[in-house]
């Protein structure tokens, strides 16, 4: 069984040609477009669906298919009720600037849309707001990670077509996680991007609040200094845990380069053996057709190593974004905990004031404002007719906070429970899928010299071959 995220994967290797994988667009403004203005913060996500007044139209969407765990064939029996595929993507050219769209068509019988299929373009930037939307409406729940803006394959560059094929399925991968959500799929927000118009997204994007955002950042900033008086351990072990899973996999990462530069090296080595025996056979005749086959094998290996190294998928570096994405969830639950215990702390600080206050009534003058200064201090009973207005408010304040607390655990615990199943399968399946690759450029690798093996056979030499593997075997 193969999850959302290979099958959709695979699919998408199968069916990308090599000429039609990216379009060359050029934009021209409509009637019904309003041109932004440049300096406009928002000005890049306007053009997100301008592919309507493109010269060159969209291709059909006929191969739909985004079932995960399933086959493109079982697309009738899937039973969710909404299915979303990001494809296609363009490369448009403006005055400007240059930059990628791609489509993302939704299928869906959910009664909230108002149809049952929609089609509209997306660029990078939009997936990022949509993200920061959902952290900052559902801040107590696991948000998916995004591929990284410009890192996402360092070799390559951004506009060429294996990375943008890449951040293709990696934003694939990052949208289906979302719908498989049950909150963040039911999202206003989320139903938004995945059918509004071009004038319709620019203005939702233009109307956005980022108040939440600032409050997080500025909390983040005393969490910093602030030690949790009550740490939950539950998610404190799942905190443990996912720092021991991202240094494993990030230890795996590293070795996995190295594994790929001395690959890159080695595949050099290769062709320069290559015209070595290509010139060697020019001058032994009779050796002439073995030597042939020595070269053509020795070609063959390093096109097999080409295979294996050429479409690098990083499943390992993508899944440790997928785990500083559950510890950053953990974080902001943090923040929560953090503020609730400095407001409590605030309330127990003015009840003890107003207590001291009550208690210093002995023996004090109450008409003495002046304490000998020329400025008129605060009497106790101004502080204590403060005190009641604020204690309340604090009160309030605090079970309020308390209340939010809780919720975020509960939400939280059952993010973590999902992911813990979705993260046995998928690190069951990318190790299943590291196997197969090795298998598989081994097995071409052993065709070759195999071949070379039945030569040597049929050249009537076999009488040089077998004691030697009459030796292999009693050794």
């Amino acid at each position: 069984m193969m999850t959302a995220s290979e099958t959709d994967t695979e699919e998408f290797d199968n069916k990308i040609e090599d000429n039609s994988a990216i379009l060359t667009v050029t934009t021209s403004s409509t009637d019904t477009m309003i041109k932004p203005d440049s300096r406009d913060p928002d000005f890049h996500s306007n053009y997100s669906n301008s592919i309507e007044g493109s010269v060159i139209a969209s291709p059909s969407i006929d191969s739909f298919s985004t079932l995960p765990e399933q086959d493109s064939s079982d697309f009738e029996f899937d039973s969710r009720d909404l299915q979303v595929k990001v494809d296609n993507p363009q490369k448009h050219l403006e005055t400007l600037e240059t930059y990628i769209t791609f489509r993302i068509t939704t299928r869906t019988t959910r009664p909230e849309f108002e149809g049952s299929e929609f089609i509209v373009r997306r660029r990078y930037n939009d997936f990022i707001w949509l993200r920061q939307k959902l952290v900052d409406i559902y801040s107590s729940h696991i948000i998916p990670p995004m591929p990284g803006k410009h890192t996402l394959l360092a070799q390559l560059d951004r506009y060429s077509k294996e990375f943008i094929i890449a951040r293709m399925k990696l934003l694939h991968v990052f949208l289906n996680r979302v719908i498989n959500h049950p909150i963040l799929s039911c999202d206003k927000g989320l139903q938004i991007f995945l059918t509004a118009k071009p004038n319709e997204f620019t203005i939702l994007r233009k109307n956005r609040s980022n108040v939440i955002g600032k409050m997080t950042d500025s909390l983040q900033n005393i969490a910093s200094t602030y030690t949790i008086k009550q740490r939950n351990m539950e998610f404190e072990s799942v905190k443990d845990y996912c720092n021991a899973l991202s240094e494993k996999l990030s230890h795996i990462d590293r070795i996995n380069c190295r594994i790929h530069k001395e690959r890159q090296e080695y595949i050099a080595e290769l062709h320069h053996m290559h015209p070595i025996f290509d010139q060697w056979s020019k001058s032994e005749p009779e050796l002439s057709p073995l030597l042939l086959a020595m070269a053509k094998t020795i070609e063959s290996n390093a096109l097999a190593h080409e295979k294996l190294i050429e479409n690098v998928p990083n499943e390992e570096r993508e899944y440790i974004a997928y785990i500083d994405s559950v510890k950053n969830s953990l974080a902001r639950r943090d923040t929560m905990q953090i503020e609730y215990e400095l407001t409590a702390d605030e309330l127990i600080k003015r009840r003890a004031e107003k207590d001291r206050l009550m208690e210093s009534v002995n023996g004090t003058n109450r008409g003495q404002n002046w304490s000998g200064s020329l400025w008129k201090g605060e009497s106790r009973d101004e502080k204590l007719e403060r005190l009641g207005q604020t204690i309340p408010q604090l009160a309030k304040h605090t079970d309020v906070l308390q209340d939010r607390v809780e919720c975020a655990n509960e939400n939280l615990r059952s993010d973590i429970e999902r992911w813990t199943i979705e993260k046995q399968r998928d690190l069951k399946n990318m190790l299943i899928s590291m196997a197969n690759r090795q298998t598989q450029h081994y097995q071409d690798c052993m065709n070759g010299w195999e071949e070379i093996l039945t030569r040597l056979k049929f050249d009537g030499l076999s009488t040089d071959v077998k004691p030697l593997e009459k030796t292999i075997n009693a050794s």
